[in-house]
Formats: structure tokens, sequence, C-alpha cells
């Protein structure tokens, strides 16, 4: 969720409430876990309290307060949402050590085995006792994303990655290869004029995961815990990357990309479901497809399953917050109305197992669903966390012209090995 950590795209996270994280409204919700405001006007609920922190584009957010505001109803509870105020993992990196962090957070899954590790102070709550739903209910690479080592740690309600957008009034007909996709972007890249290609975050690992590992390698191979991003395969894949690079704006941060796709000035976007309720309210005629084969592969993107995650703070909350928390997760990843609402106006793709092959979804989830089904999942390996910021910044120097593809491929790698 975007900018602009490596992962920053995969909640869908690039706006974030600048004044839910200032500490004000967290000390309320803070305060409110020990039931004392949740339990003024309840019906029949456990009269809980616990903080949730998101940070989400805005009509995810505003569609979650809306749901929040029906489970407060429901169950007597009460949910304090809160934006952190900053990138999320340096926020939690400071605030559950200080005694203050959030009872659950929304992200996706591969941050679990990073928490899960960590013991002085633990960052992640085993909900396995708590939790009344059957894990039976989410799709089995679901389950497995919101456990570590015989925890679990969360529960799971989406997956994701990116597809590529096209503007129906600017493409006849979406590319299947890579070739068609560049005659198309030839058409309309004029930068002198402020036009352009393609829409795309290209230096974030995850968006670019896809072209580099097209040709069947891995950035990270879980399976062995290998290191793969200056493999052959990857350096073919870096090759297909660079040709995009020549056909989006200079600046290849989140925000500055998805503004020219938003405005009509690009056919394309490669980009997240996080951002269809968003582009449906810029763009009149919108589409989305699978991205483009590349001599005949299928680009390989990262997907991430969205999760509620439960805080340590839960390990020393009172019953009735660790009840609330989970009641939450619960209520709203089971709710088949919620999940399929959520498909038709944010993009998700469902996890929940009745909701997976229902022929009510829309044919841009069915599109993301596809590409998912192309795709691998973030390796939730603690070593992974090695491996984001040294392909990043070798994504730099090659976009930027500073390094070719394979040498900057052999640099990363290099420095991926010293730190693991």
């Amino acid at each position: 969720m975007g900018g602009s950590t490596a992962l920053a795209a995969l909640a869908g996270c690039i706006s974030t409430g600048g004044d839910g994280g200032d500490g004000g409204d967290g000390s309320d919700g803070s305060d409110g876990s020990d039931g004392s405001d949740g339990s003024d006007g309840s019906d029949g609920g456990s009269g809980g309290s616990a903080r949730l922190w998101v940070d989400l584009a805005d009509a995810e957010d505003e569609a979650l307060s809306e749901y929040i505001g029906q489970y407060e109803s429901e169950t007597g509870d009460t949910i304090n949402k809160e934006a952190p105020g900053g990138e999320l993992d340096e926020q939690l990196e400071t605030a559950i050590p200080a005694g203050d962090g959030p009872d659950s957070w929304i992200w996706a899954h591969d941050w679990v085995g990073r928490f899960a590790v960590r013991e002085d102070p633990p960052f992640l709550y085993d909900a396995s006792d708590d939790i009344d739903v059957s894990l039976d209910d989410y799709t089995e690479t679901a389950q497995e994303a919101a456990q570590f080592d015989g925890g679990l740690y969360g529960l799971p309600f989406a997956s994701e990655t990116v597809a590529l957008f096209y503007n129906e009034d600017l493409v006849d007909e979406p590319p299947e290869t890579m070739a068609e996709m560049v005659s198309i972007m030839d058409e309309h890249h004029d930068p002198e004029n402020g036009q352009y290609g393609l829409s795309y975050p290209a230096t974030d690992p995850y968006f670019a995961s896809g072209f580099i590992q097209a040709y069947g390698g891995d950035l990270f191979d879980e399976s062995n815990l290998e290191v793969g991003v200056d493999s052959d395969a990857c350096k073919q894949g870096i090759d297909a990357l660079q040709t995009l690079f020549e056909y989006i704006p200079s600046d290849p941060g989140y925000e500055s990309q998805i503004v020219a796709f938003a405005d009509g000035l690009a056919p394309f976007a490669i980009n997240g479901p996080w951002e269809l309720g968003n582009l449906q309210g810029e763009i009149d005629n919108l589409g989305v497809t699978t991205l483009p084969t590349v001599e005949g592969n299928n680009p390989r993107t990262y997907s991430g399953i969205q999760l509620f995650y439960f805080s340590s703070m839960l390990a020393d909350a009172d019953a009735s917050t660790v009840d609330a928390a989970t009641g939450l997760a619960e209520w709203y990843t089971t709710n088949e109305d919620i999940v399929l609402t959520n498909a038709d106006e944010q993009g998700y793709i469902p996890v929940l197992a009745d909701a997976v092959d229902n022929d009510d979804l829309s044919a841009e989830v069915q599109a993301f669903a596809r590409q998912v089904d192309h795709g691998v999942p973030i390796p939730s390996h603690p070593d992974m966390d090695s491996v984001w910021t040294p392909v990043t910044e070798a994504l730099e120097r090659v976009f930027n012209g500073e390094q070719d593809g394979d040498a900057a491929l052999d640099q990363a790698a290099s420095e991926i090995r010293e730190a693991l």
C-alpha cells in the first residue's frame, strides 16, 4: 500500500489524515480502552473500546468509517479509528515500545513475520484463543498469511496486486502484449506538452516486481531463503522494466505518477485496487486488465493479503478491549455483504471463501483476481526486510541513468547478502 516506503502502496496508504496522528485523538482512544467510553449507551454489547490505526486512500477510509459505525451500533463497542500521522511502520516502532500503540492496525501480510519474531518488546498478539470464527472461512492463502510459526496474528479481508488501468477514451482495446502497449504509449507520449504514455511508480519494488520476476526469477525465494535479485532471470526482467521507464513522468514518486493518469494525461496506469474508487471518480470510462505479457511471460507481481493485525497492546488489555478489537475483525472479514460491497466499490479481491467465486464480482475485480493468479505472495519472512531498500535504490539508479540494470541488481544483491 504507496508512498513511499517500498511497500506503502500495499495498503493504499498514500492519503493520511495528518490530524489523527498528533496524539490528541490517540490519547482518548488509549484511555477509552478500559471500557469507560464504550459502556455509555451501548445496546447489549461488551462496551469495550479499541484503537485501530489505518492509513488508507480516501474512498477506502470513508467506507471503513461507515462500517465501523455499523459495528458500534450492533455491538455497543467503541472503535477509535485513527491515522498514524506518518509512515505506519515507523509510528508503530515508536508507539508500541512506549505503551501507546494501537490495539489493531490494517496492513498487508508481509509484516507478520517481521513483527512476530520481535520479543523485546513484542509487537503482535496471538489471538488463537480469542477468535470465534473458523479459519476455514478464508482461502488457504489468506489463512497462511495471517499466521506465523503457529500463532494467529490477524484476520484477512482482501488480496491485492497491481494491474493495468486504462482510459477507454484513449485506448480502443487494452493491450495483451508489451509490444502492443508500447505502440499505444508511443501515440500519446509527449512530455514536453505534459502528456505521457504511462503512470507508474516504477522504482518501487512492489510495483516493479511483476516485470522483474516475469522470466521466473524471484527477488527473494522464501522457500530456501535465497536472494535472487542478481539472477539471470531477474536481469532479463529489468530490461523489460526499463522499456516502461521511458514513458512515465520524470518524478517516479507515487503522487506524481497517479495524478498524471487521474488528470487524463496518460492512457495507462499501473496501480492497485485501492485506487479504483478514486479513479472511477476521475476517469469517466475506466478499464482494468492484467499486465501485458513480456515475450509470452505473464508478469509475476507481488500480491498482498490485507489483515486486521492484532497488536501486543492486547496482551495486557481488558477483556472488553480484546473483544472489541477481535470482534470488529471477525465481523468485518466474514460479513459477505461487506466483502462483496468492498469488491464492487473499492476493488478489493475477496479472500472469504464463500465470496471468491461469486458471479456478481465486477469486471475490474475479476481482472485484479486474474493478475493475482499470475503473481506470487510477498515473502513474509523477516529476511525480506533486507531486500526492499537495496532494490529500491538500485531501481532509482537505473531510472536516473546512473547505472545499468545488471550492475544495479548485482550491487543490490551484494548489499542484501551483507545485511543478512
